[in-house]
C-alpha cells in the first residue's frame, strides 16, 4: 500500500469517525431512553465524551474492515452493513439488557433500540461511498454451499450447545464471580456452575430458549457476513470475531448512569472474550461443508483459500 492510500484512508477513517460520533450524540439526545444522569460528575461527562470518541473510531475501523473486504458493492454493499451493525450493536444487544437488567424500566426500552436508528441508515450509504466502492459491480462470486441438512445440524448445535455453554459458561466464571455483579443483579454465588445454573432455569424456565433464539440471530448475522466476505477462512473468521466481540461491547467503557463502572467493566471482559471465541466457533463450523470429524477439525481447510463450489455436471 503506498503512502498515499494510507494517508487518504486514514483521512476518510477519521472522517467517518466524526461522523459516528455526530449520529450518536444526535441518536441518544433525540430517540434514546430518557436516563437520569445526576450521579455523574462533570469529571465523568467529561470522560464519556473522549471515550466515546474511541468508541467510535474503533466501530468505524471494524466496518470499513468489512466494506473494504466484502465482494459487494453499492445498495446491496449499504443493507449489508446496515444489517449487521444495527444487529449487533442494538438487537442483540439491546434484549439482552431489556431481560436482564433490573434498573430498566418500561419507558426507557423502546430508547434502547431507536437511539442508533441514525447511524444504522445513515453511516453504512457514506461510509460505502468514501471508501470508494459505492459504484455496483458485477455479481460476486459466493462462498461455498453446505448442503441443507450438515446446514441444519450445525446451525442447531451452534444455537442450542455452543452459544449457551459460551454465554452462561463465561457469565458464571468471570462475570458471576464479581461480588459488584451480583450485587447490582441481586443475586447469589450457588457454589458450583451446575447448580447455579439448575437454580437459574428453574426459576426462569425462558432464559434458555431466549438465549437459543439469540444464538440464532448471531448466525444468521455471521453467515451474511461469510457470504460476502473475501479472504480464507481465517481472516474472515477473524474478523467476525472481532466485530462480535468489540461492536458490541465496546460502550461497556463509557460511564454509564444504569450501570457501576466495576459492573460495566467485567461485563466488557466476559462477553468480548465470550463473543471472539463464538465468532471463530461459527466460522469454522460453517465456513464450507466437512466430510467427517477429522475434517472438521483440518486447519489447512482454515488458512487455505476460500473454497469454491464445484462446477455443475458436465462442465469443464
Amino acid at each position: 500500500m503506498t503512502l498515499r492510500r494510507v494517508l487518504l484512508l486514514t483521512g476518510s477513517v477519521m472522517v467517518l469517525t466524526v461522523a459516528m460520533y455526530i449520529l450518536f450524540v444526535v441518536g441518544a439526545l433525540t430517540m434514546g431512553p430518557k436516563v437520569d444522569t445526576s450521579k455523574m460528575t462533570p469529571a465523568d461527562s467529561a470522560l464519556s465524551a473522549r471515550l466515546l470518541f474511541l468508541v467510535c473510531l474503533a466501530d468505524t475501523l471494524i466496518l470499513s474492515w468489512i466494506i473494504l473486504g466484502s465482494k459487494l458493492r453499492g445498495w446491496r454493499l449499504v443493507g449489508v452493513c446496515a444489517v449487521v451493525f444495527y444487529g449487533v450493536k442494538t438487537l442483540l444487544s439491546a434484549v439482552e439488557a431489556w431481560y436482564f437488567m433490573p434498573n430498566l424500566t418500561p419507558q426507557m426500552i423502546p430508547g434502547l433500540f431507536k437511539m442508533s436508528i441514525p447511524i444504522a441508515l445513515l453511516f453504512p450509504p457514506l461510509a460505502v461511498w468514501i471508501l470508494g466502492k459505492a459504484r455496483s459491480a458485477g455479481q460476486a462470486d459466493a462462498a461455498p454451499r453446505i448442503p441443507f441438512g450438515q446446514l441444519a445440524w450445525k446451525v442447531v448445535l451452534l444455537a442450542a450447545l455452543v452459544y449457551p455453554l459460551l454465554f452462561f459458561g463465561f457469565g458464571y466464571f468471570v462475570a458471576w464471580k464479581n461480588p459488584a455483579v451480583r450485587n447490582f443483579y441481586h443475586g447469589s454465588d450457588a457454589g458450583s456452575f451446575v447448580l447455579h445454573m439448575s437454580r437459574t432455569f428453574s426459576g426462569d424456565p425462558m432464559l434458555y430458549p431466549f438465549e437459543v433464539l439469540r444464538g440464532l440471530i448471531w448466525v444468521a448475522l455471521a453467515i451474511l457476513l461469510m457470504r460476502t466476505a473475501k479472504g480464507s477462512a481465517w481472516q474472515i473468521g477473524l474478523m467476525v470475531a472481532v466485530l462480535f466481540a468489540l461492536l458490541m461491547n465496546d460502550s461497556h467503557v463509557l460511564p454509564n448512569p444504569l450501570m457501576p463502572r466495576e459492573v460495566s467493566t467485567t461485563h466488557f471482559i466476559e462477553t468480548a472474550s465470550s463473543n471472539f471465541i463464538w465468532g471463530l466457533a461459527i466460522v469454522w463450523l460453517l465456513h464450507r461443508p466437512h466430510r467427517s470429524l477429522s475434517d472438521l477439525f483440518s486447519i489447512k481447510a482454515v488458512t487455505g483459500p476460500w473454497p469454491q463450489d464445484p462446477p455443475p455436471a458436465g462442465t469443464h
